[in-house]
């Protein structure tokens, strides 16, 4: 049965047809709503869920996270039973991608069971130094300028102060989630006998100018099994040149089928 606490999450019940589940974490100042074309653009047997944070979209009046080790633990609860059921990979983008990566580790350390293989999207890995700008360190005017910079806002809202009120609260929420992921019980990049005991593939945009594919290459130190690929594109490859992005993807999503003997299917 599904729990309250995993329907809100979620927002709606895994497919029961699906062979496999993907749990789809969002950026900083983002909602679910970034994984909306997703479906289509994966193999059919691949059932997307876009995982809610708090304080947008449609848990807009439910308060935010400002701590990764609270919001991957809160997580941890809401879909450990959807996470037991049936064979799951997780995708996480910037922030998604840090927060994809820790729920995973804290499911190892929990003996849960872990994803198939995690996919992370434009974010520096943990031992990086970050480039994303610190929550309080810039005015509404500043911060909403650094967005349109690197692709998170259109240059139309720049002027738009009711809608800037309601977006940049929720992204200086999420970017102190960042700054605190050391609370998230990461692990050492330094011990190899702490590397995640799957595959781990990182995707880096070719003009992304905060991560470089030289951060996200560094994700290798964490994993067992490392593969790197970087695609056309800036910080939100996956919106601004989807189709190199959504091929390696769908591909890397086919070969796990096909390991679990499932035949190929065509994207949704």
């Amino acid at each position: 049965m599904t729990t309250t606490a995993a329907v809100s999450c979620l927002g709606r019940a895994p497919r029961e047809d699906a062979r496999l589940r993907l749990f789809c974490f969002h950026h900083a100042g983002g909602g679910a709503s970034f994984y909306n074309t997703w479906p289509a653009r994966l193999p059919s047997d691949v059932d997307v869920l876009p995982v809610q944070l708090p304080g947008r979209e449609a848990r807009y009046r439910e308060p935010r996270f400002q701590n990764a080790g609270e919001a991957v633990e809160a997580l941890g609860r809401e879909l450990g039973p959807r996470l037991d059921e049936e064979p799951w990979a997780a995708y996480g983008h910037s922030m998604g991608a840090m927060v994809a990566f820790a729920l995973t580790a804290a499911r190892l350390r929990e003996g849960g069971r872990p994803p198939e293989a995690l996919f992370l999207g434009a974010y520096a890995a943990p031992h990086v130094s970050s480039t994303l700008p610190s929550a309080d360190r810039y005015d509404d005017r500043e911060l909403a300028r650094l967005l349109v910079d690197f692709g998170g806002l259109s240059p139309q809202f720049l002027g738009r102060d009711d809608w800037l009120r309601v977006l940049l609260p929720i992204l200086r929420d999420d970017l102190r989630i960042c700054a605190t992921y050391q609370r998230a019980g990461l692990p050492d990049p330094d011990d190899g006998g702490a590397r995640l005991p799957l595959h781990v593939e990182a995707f880096a945009g070719a003009d992304d100018p905060l991560v470089a594919p030289d951060a996200m290459r560094a994700w290798g130190r964490y994993a067992h099994s490392f593969r790197m690929t970087t695609v056309p594109g800036g910080h939100f490859f996956p919106r601004q040149e989807p189709d190199p992005f959504f091929d390696r993807l769908s591909s890397s999503l086919a070969r796990l089928l096909a390991e679990r003997g499932a035949p190929p299917s065509a994207p949704g």
